[in-house]
């Protein structure tokens, strides 16, 4: 808290102007906060500090207790310089974030071009170079139910209702009941793989191919 008060200052003219003197509060309106020393150094104990950050806040919290303008200003240039760093910082991150997707969008477009290229039987599944070899194999095929696009006889006959319950132990009262219609995944992807039914017509299945990479092992070269 900052009053204001008004002291006569005698000019050379000899005119009397009042000049405002900015001055800290009263020293009993702090009181209550220098009764708090303890708790700030219980503080300082709970958090995670190492000891070079507990004595430079033990410093920060004795400038206050001095109640000196030129102390509190250096205490907001602190202040300042944490921003400066955190700004800093937060741009960097930003930076390596960008870098990130960068090369992991890069990574994964490579990968998906040689997967392409031997599903469309361009390539062998063990593709053999002078320095590296690779392996390609079919994996279990993604099922997209596009369940949202079903109709309500595909979601009768292909679909799972899903009933949570929520009761209090004590008496058995029920504190909450949900209902949510889900798709039969199981059942659904037997359907699709075997052909024996008409499934939901914006079901399907994805086919996958998995890719890894080493040095080379294999005796022979080839793609």
């Amino acid at each position: 808290m900052v009053e204001e008060r008004e002291v006569p200052s005698l000019l050379k003219d000899k005119k009397n102007i009042a000049v405002k003197e900015n001055k800290m509060a009263d020293s009993t309106s702090y009181r209550q906060l220098l009764e708090q020393g303890k708790e700030i150094g219980a503080l300082l104990e709970l958090s995670n500090l190492n000891d070079e950050d507990k004595e430079e806040l033990e410093q920060i919290w004795r400038s206050l207790n001095s109640r000196k303008e030129s102390k509190f200003d250096a205490i907001i240039s602190v202040i300042k310089e944490c921003d400066r760093h955190l700004e800093r910082v937060e741009k960097e991150i930003q930076e390596l974030k960008s870098n990130h997707e960068h090369w992991k969008n890069k990574r994964k477009n490579i990968i998906n071009i040689i997967k392409n290229a031997y599903s469309s039987k361009l390539i062998s599944a063990m593709p053999t170079g002078n320095k590296y070899q690779a392996t390609i194999k079919t994996v279990k095929s993604k099922l997209v139910d596009n369940f949202k696009s079903w109709t309500d006889y595909e979601r009768k006959k292909f679909g799972l209702r899903k009933e949570t319950i929520i009761t209090r132990i004590s008496n058995e009262e029920i504190l909450n009941k949900k209902e949510e219609d889900i798709p039969d995944k199981e059942h659904l992807r037997k359907v699709i793989e075997s052909e024996t039914d008409n499934a939901p017509a914006a079901a399907k299945l994805v086919k996958r191919v998995s890719f890894t990479y080493n040095l080379r092992k294999r005796l022979k070269t080839g793609i």
